[in-house]
């Protein structure tokens, strides 16, 4: 396995892993970008969200669309792990695989050689995953068994969305093998999840996308106290970074976070819409409505513009560029957004408990400009 303290070492100045303070950044716009690839953002939310999120909208509206985000999830990650690991990188590991199955004398040759190399690859992902808040991420047991395909099987404490993982397990072997697979998970015991994959077809095709959406930016009026070292806003330093179980925590308020793109949220509810209809985002902002409601009543919320305003903006969704409240009516406009159901959902939510209200009636429109808009009465 690689050394993990690369990815492990901390700014000396905040904590926050050097990794995060190297590969992203907090911009004045609202968005969090990796650093070398400015128009790539990132979000960092509240993990728990996501899975409640598909749940919710299951539950409203009488379906169950899991192998739906998993195949819109696998489709996107597998996208990206082969722009980030070109083919010359993926292609020895596909002909050792195709080697298995041709001259006897060549396969235990295949096997030596495959082990490390499919280790190393997993340990540099698993330790980024840490890093990321994706939970205690390590090898399953068929690398124990000394199976031939040992990176099929994956094992994960606490992972921070087991549908998202299910996809993100079956995209890179897909990516790396040159094959098509499903997969499967089972709890073995509270909070450890096992993952395996194994060749076989997909259980849906989605139709497929012209192009993955683009996030338009525009300049921001968000300035932050940054760490002097690394650069990160110090509101993130204040976060718990758990790295040996891969896990982050918000210490204010309890809640799990982790750093992933929004895009994945983005592109599934795209493509749950696409195959069941236009009620889909409704069902998405009313489940996140009812998520956030029930986990932030009894907070106090009436902390005015600058609160919410930086919410948003330290978890990457943009800014707020203009915002209107009274006892009646909140009216909101997010700049830079993403996850905009989420945001809705997030908002009306808020807006409900610092008013004391029990239900409300949201309006939104997403511009193409990037620009947000929020109305909720009540």
């Amino acid at each position: 396995m690689p050394d993990r303290s690369s990815k492990r070492k901390r700014c000396p100045s905040c904590g926050v892993p050097a990794f995060v303070g190297r590969e992203l950044h907090w911009g004045d716009d609202g968005v969090i970008h990796l650093a070398r690839s400015p128009r790539n953002r990132m979000a960092l939310y509240e993990s728990n969200i996501i899975d409640n999120l598909f749940r919710g909208i299951e539950e409203l509206i009488g379906l169950s669309i899991e192998h739906i985000v998993i195949e819109s999830r696998r489709r996107e990650v597998k996208r990206y792990i082969e722009g980030v690991f070109p083919a010359w990188m993926r292609r020895p590991l596909v002909a050792l695989n195709e080697s298995l199955s041709g001259i006897p004398l060549l396969k235990g040759v295949a096997r030596v050689a495959r082990r490390p190399l499919g280790r190393a690859l997993a340990g540099r992902v698993f330790e980024v995953g840490r890093v990321y808040g994706y939970g205690d991420v390590r090898p399953g047991p068929l690398w124990e068994e000394g199976d031939v395909h040992p990176w099929r099987s994956t094992l994960v404490y606490r992972p921070y969305s087991v549908l998202f993982f299910a996809a993100e397990c079956l995209a890179s072997v897909e990516a790396f093998e040159g094959r098509d697979h499903c997969v499967d998970y089972r709890e073995l015991e509270e909070g450890l999840y096992l993952f395996e994959v194994h060749p076989g077809e997909h259980p849906v095709a989605l139709r497929e996308r012209l192009a993955r959406r683009r996030y338009p930016f525009k300049a921001g009026e968000i300035h932050y106290e940054r760490c002097p070292v690394c650069g990160v806003p110090r509101e993130v330093a204040r976060l718990d970074w758990d790295l040996e179980r891969g896990i982050i925590t918000d210490q204010e308020s309890g809640r799990r976070m982790a750093l992933f793109g929004p895009h994945a949220v983005d592109a599934v509810l795209q493509d749950l819409e696409a195959e069941l209809g236009e009620e889909v985002p409704a069902a998405a902002v009313e489940a996140q409505r009812r998520y956030v409601k029930s986990r932030v009543a009894g907070e106090d919320w009436r902390k005015g513009k600058i609160d919410f305003r930086y919410m948003g903006a330290l978890r990457g969704l943009g800014y707020v560029a203009r915002f209107e409240a009274d006892e009646k009516r909140l009216s909101v406009t997010f700049r830079n957004a993403c996850m905009p159901c989420l945001i809705v959902g997030m908002a009306q939510a808020i807006y409900e408990v610092a008013m004391g209200k029990e239900e409300s009636e949201a309006r939104w429109e997403l511009h193409p400009d990037g620009d947000l808009d929020i109305e909720v009465r009540v």
